[in-house]
């Protein structure tokens, strides 16, 4: 006996195998058991999602002599010969599509079924046919014979002329549930005793979008790739995708604007084979759940994708992200009019590397990055960040911050922020702390806004900030830079105020000390502040006049 697929060999036979379309069987079941049957339904939805599987099942039921709670018996003799029965017409609108076919089921509409209660017509693609053919069913469709049902299936229900579609009763199928799609396929594993790692079931179902059929066709063929265990590398093999630890290397490559792999990638996957578009339409994706897991803590279901994902959160704002999606997707467009998809790609992603290189500047914590990432910092145990590219370790600070002398009171700003702490304040600086990433193309301020990436507003009053880093270096640059942030912020929460940046463990210290002055009854008072002077910006008499007059009226040397 010849090989039978698996999507044919284990094709529903009655609505409780039929998995992702609930809402349909539960009404067609309900109009069967309580003999309320239409004489024409409409089926359309995308392909793989069941259209034609109920169609059969309808057409088993009508004519089942022992239903058994809403579903056929088996045992009756119309169950046993369905896939003979001359009673059951299936016709391909594809192939079939013209008029004559058409006026050759009208002539035979009339005749009585053979042995079943009713004749079933199954038209597939339905959208394929004629005008003329169209017409000609119109008048047949809307009074047929008692003993007629038309089921009539399409993928593109927009093609369907009103006049046909408003004569039916219509039902639209839904993608197919990736969690469905993986218990329908456990089910088959199980019957079939495959073995397949769970991370590659939810692969399959995500690369099958909602078909059932592409789902299972793609299990069929994996089995027969690999005999032992399925796993996510088998998978890329068969389909020709990427890997995900392969898409997470080339994004740090375009973080790291290293070129040389960036181009040594896109060439060994050109020389494999794959689509350029393919390969773009899985980044889109992954990045698209980057984004959704930075801002909304969406994982996917597959554990290897989000080790990946959260590393790869760790290195990009919300906005480069964005830019990154923009960047990909017009690609994807101009690839479809250009006869070097690989180059006009690899142009691309060199192109935006570069660009995110001049104006992004990066803050991260090595610890919280995937692994595999590579930095080339040597074997030492030091703790380290990265800050506009540049390396530098957290227990020995940059020699100019050793030598620069903050010009700060940064006790007395803390304590004054704290004197007069706004809840109020907080939280209208806080709903309007994204603005900050609207400044990370700036070259006035591109630098300053990658030191407030990761940090937060913890204190808030008419005239102080106290701005929270997890890194102490980051908090120390900020205030050196304390000039720039206020003028920054000056032009965002549209208020003049002064700012301190520390640590978490040193707020998390003062936070506590603050809770328990407090509770004790010591309060904080507003007091002046020990800060230096820059020489450079003492004012002189003549400097005075220039304010008063204008510079282009005052000439002096």
């Amino acid at each position: 006996m010849s090989y039978l697929a698996l999507y044919r060999k284990y094709r529903p036979s009655d609505f409780n195998s039929v998995y992702g379309q609930d809402e349909i069987v539960t009404i067609i079941k309900n109009a069967i058991i309580n003999n309320k049957i239409s004489h024409a339904y409409l089926f359309c939805g995308p392909r793989g999602t069941g259209k034609t599987t109920i169609a059969k099942i309808i057409a088993k039921l009508v004519n089942c002599e022992h239903l058994e709670d809403g579903n056929p018996c088996g045992k009756c003799y119309n169950c046993k010969n369905f896939s003979n029965s001359n009673d059951i017409v299936e016709i391909d609108a594809a192939s079939n599509n013209g008029v004559d076919e058409i006026r050759e089921i009208r002539d035979k509409i009339n005749l009585v079924p053979s042995n079943a209660k009713y004749k079933v017509y199954i038209v597939d693609e339905v959208h394929m046919l004629t005008n003329q053919a169209f017409n000609a069913l119109l008048k047949t469709l809307e009074e047929p014979p008692s003993h007629v049902i038309f089921i009539l299936a399409t993928t593109e229900p927009h093609k369907i002329p009103l006049t046909i579609a408003s004569r039916c009763q219509k039902f639209r199928f839904s993608k197919i549930d990736d969690n469905k799609i993986v218990d329908r396929l456990k089910e088959i594993s199980k019957l079939e005793n495959i073995s397949c790692d769970d991370d590659a079931l939810f692969e399959i179902a995500r690369l099958s979008d909602g078909c059932m059929r592409d789902a299972i066709n793609l299990l069929d063929q994996l089995v027969a790739y690999s005999n032992s265990n399925i796993t996510l590398e088998d998978i890329y093999k068969v389909n020709g995708s990427v890997s995900y630890n392969d898409i997470n290397e080339l994004l740090v490559d375009i973080f790291n604007n290293n070129k040389t792999k960036i181009i040594e990638f896109i060439d060994n996957f050109d020389k494999t084979g794959k689509e350029v578009n393919k390969f773009i339409e899985e980044l889109i994706i992954f990045v698209k759940d980057v984004i959704l897991y930075k801002n909304a803590g969406f994982l996917s279901n597959i554990s290897t994708k989000n080790e990946n994902i959260k590393a790869i959160s760790e290195l990009f704002s919300d906005k480069i992200l964005y830019l990154l999606v923009d960047m990909l997707n017009d690609t994807q467009n101009n690839i479809k009019s250009s006869s070097h998809g690989s180059i006009l790609f690899m142009t691309s992603m060199l192109n935006f590397s570069d660009n995110i290189s001049n104006s992004e500047v990066h803050a991260v914590d090595k610890a919280n990055i995937n692994s595999k990432i590579d930095y080339n910092l040597g074997n030492n145990d030091k703790h380290y960040e990265i800050i506009s590219r540049e390396i530098i370790s957290v227990e020995e600070p940059a020699k100019e911050e050793n030598i620069l002398e903050l010009s700060i009171d940064v006790d007395g700003r803390i304590n004054n922020a704290l004197a007069d702490a706004s809840k109020e304040i907080l939280k209208e600086f806080k709903g309007k702390w994204s603005l900050v990433n609207d400044y990370l193309f700036d070259d006035n301020y591109s630098s300053i806004c990658g030191l407030l990436k990761d940090s937060n507003i913890v204190v808030a009053s008419n005239e102080y900030i106290i701005i929270s880093n997890k890194l102490s270096s980051v908090a120390s640059r900020i205030n050196f830079s304390n000039v720039e942030v206020e003028e920054l912020f000056e032009r965002i929460f549209e208020n003049s105020v002064k700012i301190v940046a520390i640590s978490n463990d040193e707020w998390n210290k003062i936070r506590k000390d603050y809770i328990d002055n407090i509770k004790n009854g010591n309060k904080y008072v507003i007091r002046s502040l020990n800060e230096k002077i820059d020489d450079d910006k003492v004012k002189t008499p003549v400097d005075d006049l220039i304010d008063l007059v204008g510079e282009n009226i005052i000439e002096y040397k």
